[in-house]
């Protein structure tokens, strides 16, 4: 909604936002402090502490990815760069300094994330009011609040069922094969998940411009964006593939003999984010007509095949196993956006992304199965 008021009523409507922000944000915090010694003795023995500081790190980290989808919006990605170089110095320099010599261990680590969150937002809120970017007023809108949470509501019904079942395969994996084994494939998951960072960059990066094209010229916005899917999608390709074939390298630098096997899991791993990254442009275009009602379904159907596939393929297989459940969880809920997208695009563009996906399925499917065999 943000292109729909932006010209507008533009302050009126992130006021609007930023107020019931920090409604959530009070009651979550509220909430959470009433049950701090219920959750944290769940997580860990005497670790209050650790989850108050955590608690409100989260909350700041809220009020920051707010400020810089904003400054996403204005077409300012040096300005983002700018401030989250800022808060990692900040985040990075004040833990050491609250680990290393107020010897607070995890606390002065999630102490010195807080501080960055805390510390950026005062400049983000800074450069906002020099150049105009938003001048927070005390003014709520029932109406702008109500129509944004009903559209976000789906996606965060589709989070938490993402965060529900996201860790099953570890479990899994410790439950059938031991603490050692969760150990590799966390590596390898870890290492996998590093292209994520390049297409949420260029999904954020690439919202605005597509959402004010489309408003200005629908049909010739589409076609860009048809365009730049195809460069898109085979860059991430080329990426993925040149990040498995490294994968034993990548592994060793970061590991011992001990972790070797992550380099197994890793391909696969990057094959599950490379379809995470493909449907971005689907998404992107499915958000732009406040199409979001079917995420809870699809996340529910996506990641429930994979838990499922977890519980039969990691008893059989290990974690090869559970890295392969991961693509197929990945890929369903991929092509299943894309098909929901395909009435935006030409035929064109719903052939080549069908042929494609089926040869991905297919050469994935093959590189797990051979993997077993050999």
């Amino acid at each position: 909604f943000y292109f729909d008021y932006k010209d507008t009523r533009r302050d009126e409507y992130l006021s609007t936002i930023f107020w019931f922000i920090t409604i959530i944000a009070f009651i979550v915090l509220v909430v959470g402090l009433l049950l701090k010694g219920i959750i944290s003795e769940w997580i860990s023995p005497n670790s209050q502490n650790i989850y108050i500081i955590t608690l409100i790190t989260g909350i700041g980290s809220v009020y920051v990815s707010f400020l810089t989808r904003i400054l996403y919006n204005e077409h300012k990605s040096t300005s983002v760069l700018k401030h989250s170089l800022f808060q990692m110095f900040i985040n990075h320099v004040s833990s050491v300094l609250f680990i290393s010599v107020f010897h607070l261990g995890i606390f002065g680590r999630m102490s010195g994330q807080g501080l960055g969150y805390f510390l950026n937002i005062f400049t983000l809120l800074k450069e906002f009011s020099k150049e105009n970017l938003f001048r927070l007023k005390f003014i709520f809108n029932k109406a702008m609040a109500s129509e944004t949470f009903m559209l976000v509501l789906p996606s965060i019904i589709a989070s938490f069922q993402t965060v529900a079942f996201v860790y099953l395969d570890r479990i899994f994996i410790k439950h059938y094969m031991g603490d050692s084994s969760v150990g590799v494939y966390t590596l390898g998951y870890m290492l996998g998940q590093g292209l994520s960072m390049v297409y949420e960059a260029i999904s954020q990066a690439i919202l605005p411009k597509v959402y004010n094209d489309m408003n200005e010229n629908y049909k010739k916005a589409i076609d860009e964006l048809e365009y730049f899917s195809y460069r898109y999608y085979l860059g991430l390709v080329i990426i993925t593939v040149i990040i498995a074939v490294l994968s034993p390298v990548i592994v060793s630098l970061f590991s011992n003999d001990n972790y070797s096997e992550a380099s197994s899991v890793m391909p696969l791993v990057m094959a599950g984010f490379m379809m995470g990254g493909f449907y971005k442009i689907p998404s992107l275009v499915l958000g732009y007509h406040k199409i979001v009602w079917f995420y809870p379904f699809l996340s529910l159907f996506s990641f429930g095949t994979n838990a499922l596939l977890n519980w039969w393929l990691i008893p059989i297989y290990g974690i090869i196993g559970a890295a392969f459940a991961s693509f197929l969880g990945l890929f369903l809920y991929s092509i299943v956006l894309q098909v929901l997208s395909f009435k935006f695009f030409s035929k064109k563009y719903m052939l080549i992304n069908l042929f494609g996906y089926t040869i991905i399925c297919i050469f994935v499917t093959f590189i797990f199965i051979f993997g077993e065999i050999k």
